[in-house]
C-alpha cells in the first residue's frame, strides 16, 4: 500500500463521515459537547476491531462519539487517576480515528477523551488541517485545560496518531510540560520530532496559506527548547512503531540525552504476523495492549491496580511481577487490519 493510497482511504474516510451529516462541532472548538445523561463505558467484548468503525458510527449515528469516548460524567479512580487525551492524525477526527482504542481504554477504567482539532471552518468532521499553532496546538492545550478542571485530575496522559503525535508532543513541549505524564504515539518517527507538521499536508491539500506555513516552522525552534531537544523533561514518552507503516517505514530509537524518558516499542517483536499499516495500526489488539502498557498496565483483579513495569515486558507501565498477560498477537495487514478473531487478553 503506497503513501498515496494510504492518504486516499483516509481522504475517502473523512469525505464520507464529513458528509454524513452538517452538525460537526465549530473548527474553532475542540470541546466535545458533554453528555445529557450519564454513561455506561463498553466492556470488553464490546471493543470493535476494524479501523473504519469509528467513521461507520458516525455515518449511522449522526456525527455522535463511538461508545467510550468523551464521557464528561466520567472520573478518575485511584487505579486510573490520570484521564487519558487521544489526538487523531490528519484529515480525521476523534470519533473516526479512536473507536477501538478508547473503547478498550474506557473498557479497562480509564476516562478517554478525544477531541477533533485543526478543523478547518465548516469541516468540523474532518481535522488536522489547518496552523498548529494557530488551531491544533492551543486546541489541544484547551482541551488538556478543560479535562483538568472536569475531573480534578493535576496531569493526563496523551496519545497519538501520526499528525496528533506532533501536535501531542508539541503541547507536552511547550504549552502543557507540568500538566502531562504520558505521551504515547502511534504511526510517528519520535527521530523526527521537532519538525512540525508534514509537509503533505500543505502540498497534497493545499489548505495552510505560504504565512501559517511559515509561522508554524518558526515554532518548531520553540519547540526545541534552550536545551534543544522536542522532548520534555519530567513527561515519559512511548513510541510504539510498525515496520510496515506506509508513512514512517521501520522506526529506530533516536539518540536522546539522558534527562529523556523515551522508549521505542516495535509492533513486531514478538508477533511478525501483525503487519498492521499506518491507519490499520488504530485497530492493532497488539498496539491497543502496548497503550494500555504504556499508560499503567491491564487492571488485574486481586493486584489492586495496574502494574509498573514495562511495556509487555516488564518495564515501566506493564506490571512488573503482576503476572500480566503479555501483548496480543494477531494476524493483521496494512489494508484490512485484523485477519483473524480477537481473543481475550
Amino acid at each position: 500500500m503506497t503513501l498515496r493510497r494510504a492518504v486516499a482511504v483516509a481522504a475517502l474516510v473523512v469525505v464520507a463521515t464529513s458528509s454524513a451529516t452538517s452538525t460537526a462541532a465549530p473548527a474553532a472548538s475542540a470541546v466535545p459537547a458533554a453528555s445529557a445523561a450519564p454513561t455506561t463505558p463498553p466492556t470488553a467484548a464490546g471493543v470493535p476491531w476494524r479501523w473504519w468503525d469509528g467513521a461507520v458510527h458516525q455515518l449511522t449515528h449522526g456525527l455522535a462519539d463511538p461508545p467510550g469516548l468523551n464521557r464528561d460524567d466520567c472520573r478518575p479512580t485511584a487505579e486510573r487517576p490520570e484521564p487519558v487525551i487521544l489526538v487523531h492524525g490528519t484529515g480525521l477526527n476523534g470519533g473516526n480515528s479512536w473507536a477501538t482504542v478508547g473503547a478498550a481504554l474506557a473498557a479497562d477504567g480509564f476516562c478517554v477523551w478525544a477531541p477533533t482539532v485543526g478543523a478547518l471552518p465548516g469541516l468540523g468532521a474532518a481535522g488536522g488541517l489547518d496552523s498548529l499553532t494557530g488551531a491544533s496546538a492551543p486546541q489541544l492545550a484547551a482541551e488538556i485545560d478543560r479535562v483538568r478542571a472536569l475531573t480534578g485530575a493535576a496531569e493526563v496522559d496523551l496519545v497519538g496518531h501520526s499528525q496528533g503525535a506532533i501536535v501531542a508532543s508539541f503541547v507536552a513541549a511547550t504549552a502543557q510540560a507540568d500538566s502531562v505524564r504520558t505521551v504515547v504515539t502511534l504511526g510517528a518517527d519520535p527521530a523526527r520530532s521537532g519538525e512540525g507538521p508534514p509537509e503533505f499536508v500543505t502540498d497534497l491539500f493545499g489548505v495552510l496559506s505560504a504565512e501559517t506555513a511559515e509561522r508554524d516552522a518558526e515554532a518548531t525552534l520553540a519547540w526545541l527548547g534552550d536545551e534543544g531537544v522536542p522532548l520534555a523533561r519530567g513527561v515519559r514518552y512511548v513510541a510504539v512503531s510498525s515496520d510496515y507503516d506506509e508513512l514512517t517505514g521501520p522506526v529506530v530509537a533516536p539518540q536522546v540525552p539522558d534527562f529523556v524518558d523515551l522508549r521505542v516499542v516495535r509492533l513486531q517483536d514478538g508477533c511478525e504476523a501483525d503487519r498492521s499499516g499506518h491507519l490499520t495500526v488504530l485497530a492493532s489488539p497488539r498496539a491497543v495492549d502496548l497503550v494500555i502498557d504504556a499508560l499503567g498496565g491491564p487492571l488485574r483483579s486481586g493486584h489492586g491496580g495496574p502494574g509498573d513495569g514495562g511495556p509487555g515486558d516488564g518495564g515501566p507501565g506493564g506490571g512488573a511481577g503482576l503476572d500480566v498477560p503479555p501483548p496480543r498477537c494477531v494476524p493483521a495487514d496494512q489494508l484490512v487490519g485484523v485477519l483473524a478473531p480477537v481473543p481475550p487478553r
